[in-house]
């Protein structure tokens, strides 16, 4: 085997190293490719193998049990030399270059090997999605084809992983960035009182922070959907073109590696929908609630319709806000409402009732609000509005939680949802000057109580 280029090789090993996955634990995506290779190839070995600079590690192994071996070792290797090419060999002991292998002399006696090379968007062979045999053969038109478009699916989910690696690294950012922002919010806050000169200053630095998440969450609305895209798309031609070859076991693999892209997808969503909750500033005006709470109901009006719903609207005030903002809070609210509902006597295991919602709004003075009650911005009075459902309920000891992102009462097999829509219930609740909490008991609904300053 030709020595490969030094440059060219410190480069693919670089791009290698950015997956950030060898030496990682198994995974049922990459095991289920395996078996999908194995089973359409009819052979009894089938590998996803990466190839750093003293070995051959396998991410997934079908009919062997070892993790690595070395370089000098691997089919593999000789495979990514061209990132663009499979290497097929019908009989090992007929070539040359692996003749001597002790893999062919010995167990478990490679007789046949097909490599595809993981080449991702740069051109760099990471490794091969490969299948072997121990005894010669050959690979029909369509099992090659299949095995081309198993190999795009391994590089889709390496590529979904770094993409899931830059997500968590964002979210740092952000974080660290946030905290940054309510500390230089904070100190120029005490400082308002000592000169308008400051407090021009400090808007200034709050508009350029916001205008840089604005300039993250679009770039990563592309940057972070596009890989999903990828997954969802070749998953789709998969099940068009070769449902037949993949059984039903193959196309249940497919169809569930196609729901976690979908989940994925929801959730990225989610994400950058709570980034982009951005403070208000001159973009109050009076709005409507009741025009906002009819809206939400217009695009829920099939869900309604489908769950025999009926929900009760009080006259509701108008209040200074942002329209788009309080419609992603009702929105949430409501759809939590109909959702976690015992409409569905398979994921409840109290008796089937249809949704009631009820939307219920008094005033309250600001000496009257409940000890635990602390608004963001304080105001003589203020609008509770409570929106009650008779649906599952919950512990009221979860109550203090189900505001913080990604937490969630119920497994995604039980209700969908990503964790984050309460999340940015409270986010909207606080950017217009209030507070938010829920009440509950197991089985007997769950209210929660929006107030907004008057």
């Amino acid at each position: 085997m030709l020595p490969p280029d030094p440059t060219a090789e410190t480069n693919r090993l670089q791009a290698l190293h950015t997956y950030h996955i060898l030496d990682s634990l198994p995974e049922a995506d990459y095991d289920n490719i395996t078996s999908l290779a194995a089973q359409i190839c009819q052979t009894p070995i089938s590998l996803i193998s990466l190839v750093d600079e003293k070995r051959q590690w396998l991410k997934s192994a079908q009919g062997v049990t070892i993790r690595e071996t070395p370089r000098p070792f691997s089919f593999c290797a000789h495979t990514i030399l061209d990132p663009n090419e499979p290497l097929l060999v019908s009989d090992t002991r007929q070539d040359e270059r692996f003749a001597d292998n002790p893999f062919v002399t010995g167990e478990p006696h490679v007789v046949f090997y097909a490599g595809m090379p993981l080449t991702d968007e740069n051109g760099f062979a990471l490794g091969s999605l490969c299948v072997l045999d121990d005894k010669p053969r050959q690979l029909s038109p369509d099992q090659l084809t299949a095995l081309k478009t198993l190999t795009r699916q391994v590089v889709n989910l390496l590529a979904l992983r770094k993409a899931n690696n830059a997500l968590l690294q964002s979210e740092q950012r952000y974080q660290h960035l946030s905290a940054e922002l309510d500390q230089q919010v904070q100190a120029r806050t005490q400082e308002i009182s000592q000169a308008n000169d400051e407090l021009r200053q400090t808007n200034e630095l709050l508009a350029q922070a916001n205008n840089t998440l604005q300039q993250f969450a679009a770039v990563a609305s592309h940057d972070l959907q596009e890989p999903l895209r990828k997954i969802q798309s070749f998953g789709n031609l998969l099940l068009g073109q070769h449902a037949d070859q993949l059984g039903k076991e193959g196309r249940d693999y497919l169809e569930r590696m196609q729901m976690a892209a979908n989940r994925m997808s929801a959730l990225i969503r989610d994400l950058l929908t709570y980034s982009r909750i951005a403070a208000l500033h001159d973009r109050r005006r009076l709005v409507s609630l009741s025009a906002v709470v009819q809206a939400v109901l217009q695009d829920l009006d099939l869900l309604i319709a489908d769950t025999g719903a009926v929900v009760e609207v009080d006259p509701l005030p108008e209040v200074l806000g942002d329209d788009v903002q309080l419609g992603q809070l009702f929105q949430n609210l409501l759809s939590n409402a109909l959702k976690f509902s015992r409409a569905n006597p398979a994921r409840s295991s109290f008796p089937a009732t249809p949704p009631r919602v009820q939307i219920r709004v008094q005033p309250v003075l600001a000496k009257d609000l409940p000890k635990t009650i602390t608004p963001a911005l304080p105001a003589p009075l203020y609008y509770r509005i409570d929106v009650t459902d008779n649906g599952i309920g919950f512990e009221q000891k979860q109550a203090s939680r189900i505001f913080q992102v990604f937490q969630r009462l119920h497994g995604k097999n039980e209700f969908s949802g990503t964790g984050i829509g309460l999340a940015i219930c409270e986010k909207v609740v606080v950017n217009h000057g209030g507070a938010i909490r829920a009440t509950s008991r197991p089985g007997h609904g769950a209210t929660f109580s929006v107030y907004l300053p008057n």
